[in-house]
């Protein structure tokens, strides 16, 4: 195991990844803040309908080249070439069909020429993926992080030049699109020296049915996250998706943290799946320790802080989104909580049981909505997404329990829950203060008592310092 490479890859995937979310986010508030509820609407309605179809081109060869290359590197060339050469028929597929159904599915012009642009965008961007999952393979995550910051980048750029022109929300889709033509570009050019994908037809039928467990999954995980706005674009109107979707996505912008931090050890976590299942429980339950700090901390400060938040950040044209906010504040803690518990089942060889809970969830979901909307609006909505991310993580710590080994995770969190409420506390305290300040204040709290009360998290504490204090001397 190279050490020095897990941790060169993990400090590129942190630092990539929360510049590029610092800035997705930025964006994102000011596009919201420029467009409106009802725009705003609109956009995400597009987004959500294109991404919907876009997942299906996700047959999973691509996790499935992670599990073995990580195994057998020589099969790389076989796996890679015939994951780019299916998903790019499948990607075609997907856009010819998405096209064909936008209409009947009632969107108005606006929204129907985004799906245009928007679509071919996220095609590019489906075989951009691939390139990434072979860079995980080869531990050359950095690489991927570089090139996903980059495209981060030319989106921010080319979307502020749209904003600042004046110009309206099909312009902002178009530059998303030039955006994401450079990237492949770019991502092709590097690859031509790197490898040389084979496409084999021969074995092409048994690797996607050995990855259908990885791509079904995904597409299912995936689809959560956008269902309940793809379903709100179909039966309300564009200002109250508009509302919901300015305080959901605000959340889904910290989804990204448990992959993030699991992406570099997931070849580790494979070879030690068959093994060293003593080794690999010891690093599944110090994995779902640090994610649930992080998750319950951003809840709880999101949960607190919501109405000073929305008003900052959307200039308060949004406030109708606070209790919104508040509801689904609590999906970042599930989802990290789950997060470590599925990848049990994942590098285990345990796939399709990951894949049937997400399917089911889906199913829950989208009968929640159903059912609770008419009743409660878009609060509804908001409490069938929370109720359902609890039911994915009961079914998965169940599985692993009494399939997989005695996971210890509730020793793991009576520490973080009591910093949380010091942080709480703390947080209200300051509640009419900027939210950044409050924020900052009431996460020194939280990092302080961990740090002081447990010794996992001081000896975390002790390597950000020393890691600091060395970067400081070189400069």
């Amino acid at each position: 195991m190279d050490t020095r490479l897990i941790g060169k890859n993990a400090a590129a995937l942190g630092i990539s990844g929360v510049l590029a979310k610092a800035i997705s986010a930025v964006v994102g508030i000011v596009v919201t803040r420029y467009l409106g509820p009802a725009s705003y609407g609109d956009y995400s309605a597009a987004y959500a309908y294109v991404g919907s179809f876009i997942l299906f081109a996700e047959i999973g060869i691509s996790q499935l080249m992670v599990q073995e290359g990580s195994r057998n590197p020589s099969v790389l060339p076989r796996y890679f070439g015939n994951s780019l050469f299916t998903k790019t028929i499948i990607a075609f597929l997907c856009y010819i069909f998405m096209l064909i159904f936008m209409y009947p599915a009632g969107y108005s012009t606006t929204v129907k020429t985004m799906i245009v642009f928007i679509g071919i965008a996220v095609c590019f961007n489906a075989l951009n993926q691939s390139v990434y999952n072979y860079y995980q393979v080869v531990q050359k995550l950095y690489k991927a992080a570089a090139y996903q910051f980059l495209t981060i980048v030319f989106v921010a750029i080319f979307t502020m030049v749209i904003v600042l022109n004046g110009m309206g929300v099909v312009a902002i889709t178009f530059s998303h699109l030039f955006s994401y033509i450079i990237i492949s570009l770019l991502l092709y050019l590097a690859l031509r020296k790197e490898i040389k994908p084979k496409v084999e037809i021969s074995s092409l039928s048994g690797m996607v049915k050995r990855g259908l467990p990885f791509g079904i999954h995904r597409i299912f995980y995936a689809l959560f996250a956008q269902l309940s706005i793809l379903v709100l674009s179909l039966i309300t109107t564009n200002v109250e998706l508009g509302i919901f979707a300015a305080a959901y996505k605000l959340v889904l912008i910290l989804i990204f943290l448990p992959s993030l931090m699991t992406s570099a050890i997931y070849p580790v976590l494979y070879q030690l799946g068959d093994t060293d299942k003593n080794k690999h429980q010891d690093v599944i339950e110090k994995v779902f320790k640090v994610l649930s700090a992080v998750g319950i901390a951003g809840s709880t400060l999101i949960f607190i802080l919501s109405t000073p938040l929305i008003v900052w950040l959307y200039d308060g044209k949004f406030n109708a989104s606070i209790p919104i906010l508040m509801i689904v504040s609590w999906l970042l803690a599930l989802e990290c909580m789950s997060f470590s518990l599925g990848d049990i089942l994942t590098t285990t060889n345990r796939q399709w049981q990951r894949t049937v809970v997400q399917g089911s969830a889906l199913l829950i979901l989208f009968t929640l909505i159903m059912v609770l909307f008419p009743h409660f609006g878009i609060y509804g909505v908001a409490y069938a997404v929370i109720m359902v991310e609890v039911y994915i993580f009961l079914c998965y710590y169940i599985l692993v329990r009494r399939g997989v080994y005695k996971i210890r995770i509730w020793r793991q969190l009576p520490i973080t829950i009591v910093a949380a409420l010091f942080m709480a506390g703390t947080a209200w305290m300051l509640k009419s203060w900027n939210p950044l300040v409050s924020s900052a204040i009431a996460g020194t709290v939280f990092c302080t008592i961990l740090v002081t009360l447990d010794k996992d998290f001081r000896r975390i504490g002790n390597f950000a310092l020393r890691q600091t204090l060395r970067f400081v001397g070189r400069h």
